[in-house]
Protein backbone atom coordinates (compact mmCIF):
# COMPACT_ATOMS: atom_id res chain seq x y z
CA UNK A 1 0.00 0.00 0.00
CA UNK A 2 1.67 3.40 -0.93
CA UNK A 3 1.06 5.80 2.23
CA UNK A 4 3.45 8.49 1.23
CA UNK A 5 4.30 9.67 -2.55
CA UNK A 6 8.24 10.65 -3.36
CA UNK A 7 7.84 13.81 -5.25
CA UNK A 8 7.90 13.69 -9.00
CA UNK A 9 11.40 13.18 -10.53
CA UNK A 10 12.70 12.08 -7.28
CA UNK A 11 13.34 8.45 -5.39
CA UNK A 12 14.06 6.97 -2.77
CA UNK A 13 17.67 5.97 -4.53
CA UNK A 14 18.90 9.60 -4.10
CA UNK A 15 18.43 10.14 -0.67
CA UNK A 16 18.76 6.31 0.92
CA UNK A 17 21.59 4.44 -1.84
CA UNK A 18 23.63 7.58 -2.50
CA UNK A 19 25.02 8.15 0.95
CA UNK A 20 25.84 4.87 1.29
CA UNK A 21 28.42 5.04 -1.92
CA UNK A 22 29.73 8.80 -0.53
CA UNK A 23 28.07 11.47 -2.43
CA UNK A 24 24.15 12.79 -2.28
CA UNK A 25 22.42 15.41 -4.95
CA UNK A 26 25.09 18.30 -3.41
CA UNK A 27 28.29 16.53 -4.94
CA UNK A 28 27.03 16.71 -8.24
CA UNK A 29 25.74 20.28 -7.99
CA UNK A 30 23.44 22.03 -10.92
CA UNK A 31 24.82 19.10 -13.01
CA UNK A 32 22.32 16.23 -11.18
CA UNK A 33 19.31 15.02 -12.75
CA UNK A 34 18.38 11.97 -11.38
CA UNK A 35 19.99 8.63 -9.38
CA UNK A 36 19.19 4.69 -10.36
CA UNK A 37 20.44 1.44 -8.12
CA UNK A 38 20.92 -1.76 -10.50
CA UNK A 39 18.26 -5.06 -10.07
CA UNK A 40 20.99 -6.62 -8.58
CA UNK A 41 21.46 -4.00 -6.07
CA UNK A 42 25.15 -4.14 -6.59
CA UNK A 43 25.25 -0.46 -8.80
CA UNK A 44 24.30 2.55 -8.22
CA UNK A 45 24.08 5.27 -11.13
CA UNK A 46 24.04 9.15 -11.62
CA UNK A 47 22.69 10.57 -14.48
CA UNK A 48 24.21 13.95 -15.21
CA UNK A 49 21.99 17.05 -17.00
CA UNK A 50 25.96 17.99 -17.84
CA UNK A 51 29.31 17.86 -17.85
CA UNK A 52 30.81 18.39 -14.62
CA UNK A 53 34.05 21.12 -14.46
CA UNK A 54 35.52 19.70 -11.62
CA UNK A 55 34.23 15.93 -11.11
CA UNK A 56 34.93 15.34 -7.50
CA UNK A 57 33.36 11.82 -7.60
CA UNK A 58 36.13 10.32 -9.63
CA UNK A 59 37.83 10.30 -6.30
CA UNK A 60 35.35 8.78 -4.76
CA UNK A 61 36.76 4.90 -3.66
CA UNK A 62 33.18 3.65 -4.59
CA UNK A 63 33.32 5.31 -8.15
CA UNK A 64 33.34 2.75 -11.04
CA UNK A 65 32.82 4.51 -14.33
CA UNK A 66 31.06 6.94 -16.71
CA UNK A 67 28.97 5.66 -18.87
CA UNK A 68 27.82 7.91 -21.95
CA UNK A 69 24.49 5.81 -23.12
CA UNK A 70 22.88 8.24 -26.40
CA UNK A 71 24.31 11.13 -25.14
CA UNK A 72 23.24 11.08 -21.81
CA UNK A 73 25.76 10.43 -18.93
CA UNK A 74 26.00 8.43 -16.28
CA UNK A 75 28.27 7.84 -13.18
CA UNK A 76 28.41 4.58 -11.73
CA UNK A 77 29.81 3.70 -8.30
CA UNK A 78 29.71 0.03 -6.69
CA UNK A 79 27.86 -0.35 -3.63
CA UNK A 80 30.06 -0.93 -0.57
CA UNK A 81 29.71 -5.07 0.71
CA UNK A 82 28.65 -3.52 4.33
CA UNK A 83 25.26 -2.52 2.90
CA UNK A 84 24.51 -5.71 1.21
CA UNK A 85 21.62 -6.82 3.70
CA UNK A 86 20.54 -3.01 4.23
CA UNK A 87 20.36 -2.41 -0.09
CA UNK A 88 18.22 -6.14 0.19
CA UNK A 89 16.18 -4.53 2.37
CA UNK A 90 15.90 -1.70 0.22
CA UNK A 91 14.83 -3.47 -2.33
CA UNK A 92 12.39 -4.92 -0.97
CA UNK A 93 11.15 -1.85 0.85
CA UNK A 94 11.77 -2.87 4.36
CA UNK A 95 13.72 0.52 4.92
CA UNK A 96 12.90 0.56 8.88
CA UNK A 97 14.85 -2.53 9.07
CA UNK A 98 18.09 -1.12 7.59
CA UNK A 99 20.71 -1.27 10.54
CA UNK A 100 21.01 1.20 12.83
CA UNK A 101 24.82 2.55 11.60
CA UNK A 102 23.06 2.43 7.95
CA UNK A 103 20.23 4.71 9.14
CA UNK A 104 22.50 6.88 10.93
CA UNK A 105 24.87 7.28 7.33
CA UNK A 106 21.78 8.09 5.92
CA UNK A 107 20.84 11.24 8.02
CA UNK A 108 24.22 12.54 7.79
CA UNK A 109 24.76 12.08 4.11
CA UNK A 110 21.56 12.26 2.77
CA UNK A 111 21.72 16.01 2.07
CA UNK A 112 17.87 15.88 4.18
CA UNK A 113 17.34 17.94 7.41
CA UNK A 114 17.36 15.43 10.18
CA UNK A 115 17.23 16.78 13.18
CA UNK A 116 17.84 20.65 12.19
CA UNK A 117 17.40 23.45 14.24
CA UNK A 118 14.80 26.57 12.45
CA UNK A 119 14.57 28.61 15.61
CA UNK A 120 13.04 27.04 18.14
CA UNK A 121 12.07 24.49 16.42
CA UNK A 122 13.32 20.97 15.20
CA UNK A 123 13.05 19.65 11.85
CA UNK A 124 13.22 16.41 9.98
CA UNK A 125 12.39 15.37 6.86
CA UNK A 126 9.69 12.58 6.26
CA UNK A 127 11.49 10.96 4.03
CA UNK A 128 14.15 10.28 6.99
CA UNK A 129 11.00 9.93 9.46
CA UNK A 130 9.93 7.22 7.09
CA UNK A 131 13.02 5.19 8.22
CA UNK A 132 12.14 4.99 11.97
CA UNK A 133 8.32 5.22 10.78
CA UNK A 134 8.34 7.73 13.73
CA UNK A 135 5.14 8.89 15.59
CA UNK A 136 5.01 12.25 14.51
CA UNK A 137 5.33 11.02 10.48
CA UNK A 138 2.77 8.39 11.53
CA UNK A 139 0.10 10.84 12.38
CA UNK A 140 0.72 13.54 9.94
CA UNK A 141 -0.02 10.83 7.74
CA UNK A 142 -2.98 9.81 9.63
CA UNK A 143 -4.63 13.61 9.40
CA UNK A 144 -3.50 13.97 6.09
CA UNK A 145 -4.78 10.99 4.76
CA UNK A 146 -8.19 11.48 6.67
CA UNK A 147 -8.17 7.83 7.62
CA UNK A 148 -8.33 5.99 11.51
CA UNK A 149 -5.13 4.64 11.42
CA UNK A 150 -1.99 2.83 9.58
CA UNK A 151 -0.54 -0.57 11.13
CA UNK A 152 2.32 -0.30 13.00
CA UNK A 153 4.15 -3.08 11.21
CA UNK A 154 3.38 -0.87 7.72
CA UNK A 155 6.41 1.41 5.97
CA UNK A 156 5.55 4.93 5.37
CA UNK A 157 6.83 5.57 2.52
CA UNK A 158 6.93 4.24 -0.97
CA UNK A 159 8.36 0.96 -1.86
CA UNK A 160 10.63 0.48 -5.02
CA UNK A 161 9.27 1.86 -8.53
CA UNK A 162 9.96 0.19 -11.49
CA UNK A 163 11.36 3.54 -12.54
CA UNK A 164 13.95 3.86 -10.04
CA UNK A 165 16.28 1.00 -11.84
CA UNK A 166 18.38 1.67 -14.23
CA UNK A 167 17.29 -1.40 -16.53
CA UNK A 168 14.07 0.62 -16.78
CA UNK A 169 16.03 3.74 -17.93
CA UNK A 170 18.08 2.49 -20.19
CA UNK A 171 14.94 0.34 -21.92
CA UNK A 172 12.91 3.34 -21.99
CA UNK A 173 15.53 5.80 -23.32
Amino acid sequence: MTIMIIPKGESLVTYYILPLVGVNKLTFGRSYKASYISKDGKNVYVELSKNMHNPTYKANYNYVSEILHGTTLFVMFDIPMDYVLDVELFLQGAYSKMQASTKKRIYQMSSLPYNASMGSFTISSPILQALDRTKTLRSHLISSLGITSIPETNELIDSPDKSWFIEHRFKNS
